[in-house]
């Protein structure tokens, strides 16, 4: 029996669960919540011609069958097409400043990518009043709309990049010293190392597809992964949400550094989002204007063109490719 949700009722399908029951529920961690990935496709009725008709997450249909757990009731006049982003990659860049270890008041931010999952990212960061953002992104109306949402500073890898990433590293060091050089009043002393962004927000991930755009200098991703390790400094928390790396690929650290160094470094999945908790705050945000959706939205397109905003997302030629049903 349904009890979540009821006839009329506008709703949201994010790509985790959070059924409210099981260990990780109970235990505040429904981003990873049991119910959700790896689900079995499970008939749940027949057709008249007795085809099954299964469960299960999609949206390229006028119907869909849906499980309760993976369901968010929602009661706003926000536009469709804004909300649908917060099934995925709106919700996770929020998640990413917002939750588990949310952004304090007055740091430096380093969020690394601008896509729709960043620019989230930056908004949650500007909500969370950060002083400083610093967003990393190849694409230049990325930039310029990293600029719209909340970015302080907007840096171009293709031209501040060096070897190794020593002249990024450098620069980014640079902008969060701000007068903090004086150990014992309040600062971090005179080591470079111990200067750096207290926060990284990682969304990047790797490219599964080339762009027809500005072309990153890292399309595994992984670069983007260690740049994250090696900018933030002791005390300083790294969050990673990027996915689609190449099979196989690594990161590499000193053993020591891995257990000693005093970096924390907190992964993905849904970035800590309680679905049930958090996506009705979100949409909150967007109706109060402190989060604005309506810039994610890049271009709009009717079901029967789906492959057309499939294409756009994949050439990475506008911010988002969103299919409406009216």
């Amino acid at each position: 029996m349904v009890k979540r949700v009821q006839i009329g009722d506008r709703v949201i399908v994010p790509v985790t669960a959070q059924c409210g029951q099981c260990w990780l529920c109970l235990h505040g961690r429904a981003d990873a919540c049991a119910s959700g990935a790896g689900r079995p496709a499970v008939p749940i009725a027949d057709t008249t011609d007795g085809m099954p008709v299964n469960g299960g997450l999609g949206g390229f249909s006028e119907y869909t069958v849906v499980w309760e757990e993976q369901t968010v009731p929602i009661n706003t006049q926000v536009p469709a097409a804004e909300l649908s982003l917060l099934s995925c990659v709106m919700s996770c860049g929020l998640g990413l400043a917002m939750r588990r270890m949310p952004v304090e008041e007055g740091t430096d931010v380093l969020v690394l990518g601008a896509g729709p999952l960043g620019l989230s990212a930056v908004q949650g960061a500007r909500i969370q009043g950060a002083a400083q953002i610093i967003v990393v992104e190849p694409v230049r109306y990325r930039r310029e709309l990293a600029m719209k949402v909340g970015a302080t500073t907007v840096i171009d890898p293709n031209v501040d990049r060096g070897m190794n990433n020593a002249d990024l590293i450098a620069k980014i060091r640079a902008l969060c010293k701000n007068g903090m050089e004086r150990s014992y009043a309040g600062g971090r002393g005179p080591n470079p190392a111990a200067y750096g962004p207290m926060f990284t927000l990682e969304a990047v991930g790797g490219d599964r597809f080339p762009p027809k755009v500005e072309v990153s200098p890292d399309p595994s991703g992984v670069e983007s992964l260690q740049l994250a390790w090696t900018i933030c400094p002791n005390g300083g928390v790294i969050r990673t949400c990027g996915v689609g790396h190449p099979p196989g690929s690594t990161v590499t650290f000193g053993a020591g550094q891995w257990s000693n160094q005093m970096k924390t470094h907190i992964p993905g999945n849904f970035a800590g989002v309680n679905t049930m908790r958090d996506i009705p705050a979100f949409v909150r945000l967007i109706e109060a204007g402190r989060f604005d959706a309506k810039s994610l939205v890049g271009q709009t397109f009717p079901l029967d063109r789906a492959r057309d905003a499939l294409q756009v997302a994949a050439d990475r030629t506008t911010i988002t490719g969103v299919v409406t049903i009216t």
